[in-house]
């Protein structure tokens, strides 16, 4: 009964035996299967893609998009990847080609908010381009109507500011409202709503959002000049409405050594002379006309400065008053005219590079920055330039174009010096069979000692660990005196026998047992020098294996160079690269001159000005001196100081 109990369970497990060897195979059929997918390498080149992009290299990573489509990396398929591809093409003022990406990714099939963030960039693209009207129509399609996200708040400013260019204020209002004021983007969304009140003749209501932008915390310089440019709205608008003591309370909010300070002064000046408070007002302008007088709101201080002191009665200052005025309108031409011949020289849109080499060797898709002149006069007029939108532009394609520029001659220098580099290399092509003689045998040899090295170390560490057996750890010098005493015993054997022969020997085997037992006491010692020895031969061997390696793969190559005739293909990417070079030059002119004009037109515009300002200052400067002729009785033509 037992032997039976014993092998009554026997069926079952044969059974159990043949159902797992059954489905071993259909395991391992579906782990080769597994295994044989396709690896798919997208996000790996992404991830490098990103990296790039928010260090700051949008460049490089234009460039690794397109290199990893083109050897079909990446696919047309990937909406991110594409995405990202039409942002840096708009980036780097390539609107049609960002275009194409956008309309492309809107006709597949997708989720809609992604589908309306990619109406959203195309609308951005339209916006920047100055084409309003079908900005407007791409951007009225919302991209979420649960929350105000990032990219809606945006959608919204930008769209308020076709309509507010349109003066439609209303629906510019409607649409700017239900951004938060808890970021920079909602900071501007709420000035932006208090200006279209103004402008829509809601002074109430603009009023009221432009206090809860000028009443915000103190923070960064950004929203500080954010600040500022509400409490100026705020006095303008109080200064429309003849409401001088408001504006005044508003004005004085504005930041001493702000951007806006020039222009807060000249308001406050004339609140106080609306409210007939001559002293005050002239106080406030005497004070800006110490500053740049290139700047127009120093201009304008100058010839009110005369007024406060007609309203004084003090008609002799007001009359040198208009005399300073005219003669610092008249520097100021001068100064426009040398300006003027500075923009017709040519590089001068690589002096406003505040870098040594023009920034020529910064990713040209970093934002470029402007130098900052010493020259007040220069200051004010690039900051009048820089204020247009068209230029800000343009100069940053400019600036992009020197930088690919430069990047076309860095690559041209690197061709040369592969081409140079492959003729040394063809030139000792007959070199190569010799060469390769002496890396197999050497290759050969590192063989034969990498397979005897683990004997050789085995038996090293054998010997190291057996204290007794200290002679298999004796080092060469404990050898050679070794060897010289058993020859000198040797010696002294073959010595006739004797009292002096015995002597002689007894004295050469007790040095002999001297220098065994000095070895025996330093055989621990020895052990930790086996050790590190075997350690120090391990990673000389990896070495020499590795520099073998490296000398294979130097022949490889020289043989795969020598074969694909790269002299060739270098003179080639050479000619490619010259005609790249010289669109570049043609596109480089071609902004310089467009960005020449831009600055002509600002120059004209502020020529004009201040002409109309010195007409006014010889005018004013005409009527008081007839006013002094009348007053003295003198007949017209003579010329009197006008007394007060």
């Amino acid at each position: 009964m037992k032997h039976s109990s014993r092998f009554s369970c026997m069926p079952r497990i044969l059974l159990m035996a043949v159902a797992v060897a059954t489905a071993l195979p259909a395991a391992a059929a579906d782990l080769n299967k597994r295994l044989k997918v396709k690896e798919d390498v997208t996000e790996v080149i992404m991830g490098q893609i990103m990296y790039d992009f928010y260090l700051g290299k949008g460049f490089t990573s234009l460039n690794n998009i397109l290199t990893a489509k083109a050897e079909g990396l990446l696919s047309d398929n990937v909406t991110a990847t594409e995405i990202l591809l039409g942002d840096l093409y708009t980036a780097f003022g390539m609107p049609e080609a960002a275009d194409n990406v956008f309309s492309r990714i809107i006709t597949r099939d997708m989720r809609s908010d992604t589908r309306n963030e990619t109406w959203f960039r195309q609308g951005r693209l339209k916006y920047r381009q100055g084409e309003y009207f079908e900005a407007e129509r791409v951007l009225n399609v919302p991209i979420s109507t649960l929350e105000i996200t990032p990219l809606e708040a945006e959608r919204r400013v930008m769209l308020a500011n076709v309509l507010m260019a349109r003066n439609e204020f209303d629906r510019a209002r409607d649409l700017l409202a239900p951004i938060p004021m808890s970021n920079a983007l909602g900071m501007y969304a709420t000035y932006n709503m208090g200006v279209a009140h103004l402008r829509a003749n809601r002074p109430e209501e603009g009023i009221a959002l432009l206090e809860s932008v000028m009443t915000l915390p103190v923070s960064d310089n950004e929203t500080n000049a954010l600040k500022d440019r509400a409490a100026l709205a705020i006095g303008y608008s109080y200064l429309q409405s003849k409401s001088p003591e408001k504006a005044r309370e508003a004005l004085i909010n504005v930041r001493l050594e702000g951007p806006f300070s020039n222009p807060a002064m000249l308001s406050l000046g004339y609140a106080h002379f609306l409210r007939e408070d001559y002293k005050r007002a002239l106080s406030f302008w005497l004070e800006l006309m110490t500053r740049n007088p290139s700047d127009s709101s120093v201009q304008e201080a100058m010839l009110l400065a005369p007024r406060a002191y007609e309203a004084l009665q003090a008609n002799q200052q007001a009359f040198f008053g208009y005399k300073l005025a005219a003669q610092t309108m008249s520097d100021q031409l001068v100064v426009l005219e040398r300006i003027s011949t500075d923009v017709k020289k040519n590089g001068w849109l690589d002096r406003l590079n505040p870098s040594a080499e023009g920034g020529v060797n910064a990713d040209p898709l970093e934002a470029p920055s402007m130098a900052l002149p010493t020259n007040p006069a220069e200051t004010a007029f690039l900051s009048s330039l820089f204020a247009s939108h068209t230029f800000t532009e343009g100069y940053q394609q400019y600036q992009q174009l020197r930088r690919l520029q430069s990047i076309v001659e860095q690559r041209k220098r690197d061709l040369l010096a592969m081409r140079d580099m492959a003729g040394v290399m063809s030139r000792r092509q007959n070199l190569l069979a010799e060469q390769q003689k002496r890396v197999v045998a050497i290759e050969q040899r590192i063989q034969a000692l990498n397979d005897h090295w683990p004997i050789l170390q085995s038996r090293a560490r054998a010997a190291a660990r057996n204290p007794r057996n200290y002679a298999a750890t004796m080092s060469p010098q404990d050898r050679e005196i070794m060897d010289r005493i058993d020859a000198m015993e040797t010696a002294a054997a073959r010595l006739p026998t004797g009292p002096s022969g015995s002597n002689t020997l007894n004295r050469i085997r007790m040095l002999k047992g001297l220098h065994s037992f000095n070895v025996a006491n330093r055989a621990p010692r020895t052990q930790n020098q086996v050790y590190s020895e075997l350690t120090r031969y391990e990673k000389e061997l990896t070495q020499v294996r590795n520099r073998s390696e490296a000398l294979r793969q130097l022949l490889n190559d020289n043989k795969t160079i020598t074969s694909t005739n790269i002299t060739t293909q270098t003179v080639d990417f050479d000619k490619r690269l010259n005609d790249v070079g010289k669109g570049l030059e043609k596109s480089i002119a071609e902004h310089t001159d467009y960005l020449g004009l831009l600055a002509a037109a600002v120059l004209e515009d502020k020529r004009n000005r201040i002409n109309n300002d010195l007409a006014e200052a010889y005018l004013n400067i005409a009527r008081l001196q007839d006013a002094a002729l009348n007053r003295d009785n003198r007949p017209v033509g003579t010329t009197a100081t006008p007394k007060p």
